[in-house]
């Protein structure tokens, strides 16, 4: 098993759930690029980045 990084949670933190559709920028709707697999309270989360905005973008599953 892989053990996944863990980051702490942050107060108004902001997760997109993730669709079907590839997953897009919220802000610009830019493709997103695959960053990392981590862990936040006990949750797997996908970081994405948008080279438009230049933010990092979290992504879980429903």
């Amino acid at each position: 098993m892989t053990a996944l990084k863990t980051r702490e949670s942050i107060p108004n933190m902001v997760f997109y759930i993730m669709s079907d559709q590839p997953d897009c920028c919220p802000k610009c709707q830019t493709r997103l690029d695959f960053v990392e697999e981590i862990m936040i309270d006990d949750a797997h989360v996908f970081v994405k980045f948008c080279d438009e905005c230049q933010r990092e973008v979290l992504i879980v599953e429903d």
